[in-house]
């Protein structure tokens, strides 16, 4: 079965749809926020609604309008790119949840196709399993596909603007990608705060290269950017089956 874009469809047919047994899916993804010199600003908004949309079209949920604007406080030096402060995006998706909530609604998947949005977003996850008895489903941007991007990815690491997001974004409208300006280069770490790619100590950071990426995106390709996407829906669709028959 098939799920609904919200914004397709008329109040009448909302109507009928919306109620307790509903899985509401909130995508979010940056619409404005550096990723270097080859790659669009809106490449996390690309992504996340690639993603939204395939999902919408493999699982009975109910799809809103992806979020563009969210907390990236990692590039509030980049001019062009936007940051909502955690508490202010806390509360606003808070109150996209509650018009929801009200109606009856007790499952909700956050795809959150950010790094720095996903703690705020844990956050409200847990109060609004506290105070309103919903499950909050939060999906980890870095953990969607894992397993494909790293057998995959050649570069000895990465993170933004890099490989992977690269050859995603190749695959979605690679008219918007100048790979002639793709480059390697990596944000330092510091010793200590990860091991053997497990982190030990959290250590907030700024996008400090000169070329606003971190990885190798010159290694890019459409193929692989396919094959990322396609298990990132995979694994949630998995997590959606279990998600559907499960009772708190």
């Amino acid at each position: 079965m098939k799920g609904i874009l919200l914004q397709d469809i008329t109040f009448e047919q909302a109507n009928e749809l919306i109620g307790e047994d509903t899985i509401i899916m909130l995508p979010i993804g940056g619409g404005s926020k550096e990723h270097g010199n080859h790659l669009p600003m809106g490449t996390d908004y690309y992504v996340t609604e690639w993603v939204a949309r395939q999902i919408t079209e493999k699982f009975p949920l109910v799809c809103l309008p992806t979020l563009s604007y969210a907390h990236f406080p990692a590039f509030v030096e980049w001019k062009g790119s936007v940051s909502i402060a955690a508490d202010n995006f806390i509360n606003f998706v808070k109150d996209i949840l509650l018009s929801f909530i009200r109606f009856g609604v007790k499952k909700f998947v956050i795809l959150d196709g950010g790094v720095s949005t996903r703690l705020p977003m844990k956050i409200l996850a847990t109060t609004m399993n506290n105070d309103y008895g919903v499950k909050v489903a939060v999906t980890n941007v870095v953990g969607l596909g894992k397993e494909t991007h790293d057998a995959l990815c050649q570069q000895k690491r990465g993170g933004h603007g890099d490989e992977g997001e690269t050859s995603c974004m190749l695959h979605i409208n690679p008219q918007l990608v100048h790979m002639h300006k793709a480059t390697e280069d990596y944000i330092e770490i510091v010793p200590g705060t990860v091991k053997n790619g497990v982190e030990k100590v959290y250590l907030p950071m700024r996008m400090s290269t000169s070329s606003g990426i971190n990885g190798n995106s010159t290694l890019a390709t459409s193929v692989k950017g396919e094959k990322i996407l396609n298990a990132m829906v995979e694994d949630l669709l998995v997590f959606l089956k279990a998600f559907s028959e499960y009772r708190a």
